[in-house]
């Protein structure tokens, strides 16, 4: 798998015009809405032997999500977790260190990556970072526009608790939209709009990078 995707969407073709009088046929644009997420799993679009390297890396995030949240339920602070954990290891730093031989010994190799660029632990999820848009209904004119993820989403402070796109779980993350010299702001709700269907701009070209 590659480190970074890029889907294009079919939104142009050639129309035979049989009863036109050249024959020459038109080129159209097919408005027809397309819906897309932020985050696109390729799992499903894999062979059996990439599955087979993905599926380690996922099922083990399934199982330390299932941890949490049982521990959440059981109202359990994680963070006491962790502290308690580090003294415990600063009070016998030989037998922790013992520990983790023995744990090295009986865990099962660790799987290559499934491609290059790419961490072991990759799940086969990427997000979404780029889209280039196009507007209008002739495919001979129209307008493109460039819209980007916010390189600092992801440090604008572990503690602030992140804006939700509705009643939901995904990140409504900062971006910005480029028309031609003009640069403005946006969110992920807005790109999430860029579907078609109408006059509206639709998405044309959408950039995924993998998901770490």
């Amino acid at each position: 798998l590659p480190p970074c995707l890029v889907v294009q969407f079919g939104r142009f073709y050639w129309k035979a015009t049989p009863d036109s009088q050249d024959h020459s046929g038109v080129k159209c644009k097919v408005m027809k809405p397309v819906g897309f997420q932020s985050v696109f799993d390729v799992y499903e679009f894999c062979n059996d032997k990439v599955k087979k390297v993905l599926k380690v890396a996922r099922d083990k995030a399934l199982a330390e999500e299932e941890d949490r949240v049982a521990k959440k339920l059981r109202g359990e602070d994680l963070e006491d977790d962790v502290k308690k954990e580090d003294e415990a290891m600063e009070e016998d730093d030989e037998e922790a260190a013992a520990l983790q031989a023995a744990l090295a010994m009986s865990v099962e190799p660790e799987q290559p990556p499934v491609g290059p660029g790419l961490p072991h632990d990759f799940q086969g999820l990427y997000e979404l970072f780029a889209v280039v848009t196009h507007k209008g209904r002739d495919a001979d004119g129209g307008h493109y526009m460039g819209w980007v993820k916010a390189d600092n989403t992801a440090s604008n402070g572990s503690d602030k608790k992140r804006e939700k796109i509705g009643d939901s779980d995904e990140d409504n993350d900062d971006w910005f939209v480029f028309d031609d010299d003009e640069v403005s702001p946006c969110k992920t709700e807005d790109i999430l709009k860029l579907k078609g269907g109408g006059d509206w701009h639709m998405s044309y070209l959408n950039f995924y990078r993998a998901k770490k």
